[in-house]
């Protein structure tokens, strides 16, 4: 089989920086299940009725520090990570013909010489044969700080106490809802990343990878 590293853990738990480094280090296909939601929610907020197929044209390149997303020549990328996309997101997400709508188009991904995919159902439902399945969290101030500091390089204004309540409402909604939840597999390694930086626990994972695969 292609291997697969599926990472999933709630908002600011780091899966996204860690998972785009793993995927440069290996050489690997990339999936930031995320950012399909919230293109799904970009096109459906620009009244786009064909959404699957619009998806496709919507360009995502990056590197270990920076990342480009586009559509039709413009660049989206502020607009795709903003407050607006990110709550309208979550909102979609909860709809279970959302979640089938797009599930095809995260397994389309799944090619050779292998994938990092990251989200909240990777292991659970998207990739459950995975033989490395990572569920990354850390404590909630480690994340709020992290969120902070994304939405200031996006160049948006941060209230800390606000964001706070969105993470939690975020975390109670992914946890909570009734289609593909939030949820550590029984089968998955469980770590926390509140102190540790990326390469300590890329190569964790890179033990793993090299064991299982």
């Amino acid at each position: 089989m292609v291997p697969i590293v599926t990472i999933d853990g709630p908002s600011g738990s780091g899966k996204g920086a860690l998972s785009k480094a793993l995927a440069i280090k290996k050489k690997w296909n990339y999936l930031d299940s995320g950012l399909i939601y919230r293109c799904f929610a970009y096109l459906f907020s620009e009244g786009f009725k064909n959404i699957e197929e619009e998806i496709i044209n919507i360009e995502h390149s990056y590197d270990e520090d920076s990342e480009e997303i586009s559509f039709n020549g413009n660049k989206i990328t502020n607009i795709i990570r903003g407050r607006d996309i990110t709550t309208l997101s979550s909102e979609l997400s909860q709809k279970s013909d959302v979640r089938e709508r797009l599930l095809q188009i995260q397994k389309s991904y799944l090619k050779e010489p292998g994938l990092v995919a990251e989200g909240r159902d990777m292991s659970t439902r998207v990739f459950p044969d995975s033989k490395v399945k990572i569920f990354l969290t850390a404590g909630i101030n480690e994340r709020v700080n992290r969120r902070a500091n994304q939405l200031r390089n996006a160049g948006q204004k941060v209230n800390i106490s606000k964001l706070k309540s969105e993470i939690e409402a975020r975390d109670f909604k992914d946890s909570n809802r009734r289609v593909s939840p939030l949820r550590e597999s029984n089968d998955s390694i469980l770590i926390d990343n509140t102190s540790k930086s990326v390469e300590e626990t890329l190569e964790v994972i890179e033990e793993l990878i090299n064991e299982r695969y």
